[in-house]
């Protein structure tokens, strides 16, 4: 691949099966206006028409774009296979979903916030999103998290949507480390990572994608009542506990990266499983964890409370 110009942006766009709303996604790459960025396609054995959408796109003239065969070892990997690729080099990255609508906007604000700081910081841009229904309405937003990201945050909650995430290449190398674990999620995961080894976080209020909310969602709206209830009730069935393993394991491999604080709130946090009642609110002051809302702070107390983290 030839060298890109700085400020150049590689879209990580993970398919399968994504013809129904793809032409929408990739028309949103068009009308961008920050120009700057190649689009690198994972398909991961989609049975439609996928492909043939990507190809039709990247053969455009005025497109730098590849298709690549993804894993096949679910959406996370195919995200992953991405992020290790050595042969996608570029200033930022942006993940990128099949289904969703970028605002026009969304690439120049990234940049323009990631370009202010010094490429050796992990930096990560995020954002709140619209929320659209599968023909395009809009049907409300997701949260508006008012307190500040950081790891005592991320070691319990995502704020950081992936497909509203733009990172530099510092952030992409150390995420690269942790390609072998069985992460939860790559977005939860690159949260955790910046927030951790000293980087740097900008949730911007301001959503930058129209976020389609469809019968196929893999994730989907986390606030929606029935959603919420669901949640609550696979968490305290040994969901969470699964989760939290997965992280610290996964964490546990970029150890040398972490400063020394996040180094102590992640034992701190590790430990409160299986302590006794008071050790583990002890911990859990000590690990720093915090929720964005009052019925997560709520919640993540009577996962510690039973013991479930």
């Amino acid at each position: 691949m030839s060298t890109q110009p700085v400020n150049h942006v590689a879209i990580l766009l993970g398919a399968r099966n994504g013809a129904e709303f793809l032409p929408a996604q990739l028309g949103s790459f068009l009308r961008q206006t920050h120009p700057n960025w190649s689009l690198w396609v994972s398909d991961d054995g989609s049975t439609d028409n996928t492909r043939a959408l990507v190809t039709d796109f990247i053969a455009r003239p005025e497109i730098e774009g590849y298709l690549l065969a993804g894993p096949q070892q679910g959406f996370c990997q195919n995200f992953m296979s991405l992020v290790v690729n050595p042969e996608i080099r570029a200033t930022y990255y942006a993940f990128s979903d099949q289904d969703d609508v970028w605002l026009e906007d969304k690439l120049e604000r990234s940049v323009r916030w990631l370009s202010t700081l010094d490429p050796a910081i992990p930096a990560l841009y995020c954002s709140r999103t619209r929320l659209i229904d599968s023909g395009g309405m809009p049907i409300g937003y997701s949260p508006d998290y008012a307190k500040p990201p950081g790891f005592g945050n991320a070691l319990v909650q995502n704020i950081a949507s992936g497909n509203t995430m733009v990172f530099n290449h510092s952030a992409r190398q150390i995420l690269q480390k942790v390609n072998r674990a069985s992460i939860v999620v790559h977005d939860w995961t690159l949260y955790q990572i910046v927030t951790g080894c000293g980087g740097v976080v900008n949730f911007d209020r301001q959503p930058s994608v129209l976020y389609r909310q469809h019968q196929h969602n893999i994730i989907g709206n986390s606030m929606a009542p029935i959603r919420r209830l669901s949640n609550f009730i696979a968490a305290h069935g040994g969901r969470i506990a699964k989760w939290n393993d997965a992280n610290c394991q996964a964490l546990a491999c970029i150890s040398s990266d972490l400063t020394p604080e996040a180094k102590q709130r992640l034992a701190s946090f590790c430990a409160i499983r299986d302590s006794s009642v008071l050790n583990r609110l002890r911990f859990m002051l000590e690990s720093g964890i915090y929720h964005q809302q009052r019925i997560g702070t709520l919640t993540t107390l009577t996962h510690i409370l039973l013991n479930k983290m």
